[in-house]
C-alpha cells in the first residue's frame, strides 16, 4: 500500500522540482536541490515488534540508480563494465522492473556512452526520460523507445545532471586527472540541441551538480561557484563563492542545498575498488563545509571525525525541520550528527561504513545509511591493488556469487534526532554501495550497489 502523507519538503525544493516529473523520486537524491527526501511519500514509521527485511535481491552488475515516476514505475539505470574499468569504453541501459520482485519488464536498447563514469537518469516533466552516460545524452520514452540522442563534447565522461524549473538540462564533465577545467553543456529537453554555449568553468570539478531554482551550484577542486539562468544565458555570479580546500585536503563532493546553505564534504578523493574503507589519499580528515547561500563570508568547517586519511565520495544530509546535518568519513568507518544553531554542534556519532547515498523520511525522522562488512585484506592498498586487477570476479556471475558470500550491506534505519537504532537487512553484495538508492512507494525501499539490487520493507 501506498504511504500517502505528505513530507516535509520545503518551497525552494519544491520549486527546484518543477522541470521533473511530479514523482515521488524523479531523479538521484530526489531532486536537484539533493535533499535526499522523497515527495508525497510519508516514512517507513518502523514500530514496535517490526522489523526490516531483504524482500527480494537480484545479482544485477554495474547498477548504478533508481527513479521512480508514475505509481508501480520503477526504473534501473546500469551499463556495462569493462576489463579495465577506467579506460573501456561502456554502453548503458535502462530497465523498468517489477517494484515487488524486481525482475525486469522492459529493457531500452544499448545506450552508447564511451568513457566510464556512473552516469545519471531522470524522470523528466515532459513525460519522457534522460540519461546520461559517458559523454553521451539520451531520451527516452516511458516504454524505454529512443526518442533522442546526442554525443556531448569532447572525450572526458559527464557525472549526470540537473533539469532547471523550465526543463533544461545542464551537464558538466570532468577531468580525473584534475588537469583540464570543466565545461558546462545546457541541452533542450526535446531536442537535445544546445539552448546557449558551452560555458567553461575556471577549474576541473568532480563532484555532480546542484540546483535550486534556476541557480546552479558547482563544487569545483578548490572553490564553489554560483551561476544563473535567465532562459537565455548561464552567468556565474560575482557575489557569492569562495575557496574551500586547505593544505591537507582534497576536493569537495556533490553538494546539498537546503535550509538557506549549501552543504558538502572535502577529501573526495579516494582509491575506491571494492569498499571506500582505508581507501582516502589526502593525509587530512574529512571536513563538513556549511555556506550560507546569502552571505558569502558566512562559511563553518568542521571537522567528521578527526581522523586521519578521510575520504568520502558522496553527499552529506541536512534536515531543515530538525536543523541537524549528518555527515560521515567513509574511509574510517564514521557517521557523525551536528545541530546547527549559530554553529555546528556535535550530536551523535557511531561507527558504520557507510559511503553511499542516503534516504531521509522528513515526518518519522528516520534516516537510511548502510554498514559494509568484507573481508579486511579489501581494505589494504595490497587487497585493492589484487581486486583492481581481478575484474573478471566482477563481471561473471558464478564467481560474484562466491565473493559475495564474504561480503554484504547491511542497509539500517536510525532516528535522526539520536543515532538509534531502527532497522537492520543484510543485502548481499561483493561491493560496498556509493551510489544512488530510492525509496519505495510504501513502506519499503531500493537498495543499489554495483553489483546488487535489492528490496528493503518493513515487515
Amino acid at each position: 500500500m501506498v504511504n500517502d502523507t505528505l513530507s516535509s519538503t520545503g518551497p525552494s525544493d519544491q520549486r527546484s522540482n518543477a522541470g521533473l516529473w511530479p514523482g515521488p523520486w524523479p531523479a538521484e537524491d530526489g531532486g536537484p536541490c539533493r535533499t535526499q527526501q522523497p515527495r508525497g511519500l510519508g516514512g517507513l514509521g518502523i514500530g514496535a515488534g517490526e522489523r526490516l527485511e531483504v524482500t527480494a535481491v537480484r545479482d544485477a552488475l554495474a547498477t548504478t540508480m533508481v527513479v521512480l515516476r508514475e505509481p508501480g514505475e520503477v526504473f534501473v539505470l546500469r551499463h556495462t563494465l569493462g576489463r579495465r574499468p577506467l579506460r573501456d569504453p561502456t554502453t548503458a541501459w535502462v530497465e523498468r522492473i517489477d517494484p515487488l520482485t524486481l525482475a525486469p519488464l522492459r529493457r531500452s536498447p544499448q545506450l552508447p556512452a564511451g568513457p566510464f563514469w556512473p552516469g545519471g537518469i531522470a524522470a523528466h516533466a515532459d513525460g519522457s526520460l534522460h540519461v546520461v552516460a559517458g559523454n553521451h545524452c539520451h531520451r527516452l520514452s516511458p516504454e524505454l523507445e529512443v526518442l533522442a540522442t546526442r554525443q556531448l563534447p569532447g572525450p572526458r565522461p559527464y557525472n549526470s545532471f540537473v533539469v532547471l524549473t523550465d526543463g533544461t538540462l545542464v551537464m558538466k564533465d570532468f577531468d580525473r586527472a584534475l588537469h583540464e577545467p570543466a565545461r558546462l553543456v545546457l541541452l533542450d529537453p526535446a531536442t537535445l540541441e544546445r539552448r546557449c554555449e558551452d560555458v567553461p568553468l575556471h577549474e576541473p570539478a568532480i563532484a555532480r551538480l546542484s540546483a535550486d531554482g534556476d541557480d546552479l551550484y558547482v563544487v569545483g577542486a578548490r572553490s564553489v561557484v554560483r551561476l544563473h539562468w535567465d532562459g537565455t544565458r548561464l552567468e556565474r555570479d560575482s557575489d557569492w563563492g569562495a575557496p574551500y580546500v586547505v593544505p591537507g585536503q582534497s576536493y569537495g563532493w556533490d553538494p546539498v542545498i537546503a535550509g538557506g546553505h549549501l552543504w558538502f564534504m572535502d577529501n573526495g578523493a579516494h582509491d575506491y575498488v571494492t569498499t571506500m574503507q582505508g581507501a582516502g589519499i589526502a593525509p587530512g580528515p574529512v571536513h563538513l563545509i556549511r555556506m550560507s547561500l546569502s552571505d558569502a563570508a558566512d562559511v563553518e568547517r568542521v571537522e567528521v571525525c578527526g581522523a586521519a586519511r578521510g575520504a568520502v565520495t558522496d553527499p552529506p544530509l541536512y534536515d531543515a525541520g530538525r536543523r541537524i546535518a549528518v555527515a560521515y568519513d567513509s574511509a574510517n568507518g564514521i557517521v557523525s550528527a551536528f545541530r546547527f544553531g549559530k554553529r555546528l554542534e556535535p550530536l551523535w556519532r557511531r561507527e558504520l561504513a557507510h559511503a553511499a547515498h542516503m534516504i531521509f523520511y522528513p515526518d518519522t525522522g528516520e534516516l537510511v545509511l548502510h554498514d559494509f562488512h568484507g573481508p579486511a585484506i579489501l581494505r589494504t592498498r595490497a587487497g585493492r591493488a589484487v581486486s583492481r586487477r581481478a575484474t573478471a570476479i566482477m563481471r561473471r556471475p558464478a564467481l560474484r556469487a562466491l565473493a559475495t558470500r564474504a561480503s554484504r550491506d547491511e542497509v539500517l534505519v536510525v532516528d535522526i534526532e539520536t543515532g538509534a537504532e531502527l532497522g537492520r537487512a543484510a543485502v548481499p553484495s561483493l561491493m560496498q554501495s556509493v551510489v544512488f538508492p530510492a525509496p519505495g512507494f510504501g513502506r519499503d525501499l531500493y537498495w543499489c550497489t554495483m553489483t546488487t539490487i535489492a528490496r528493503v520493507a518493513v515487515t
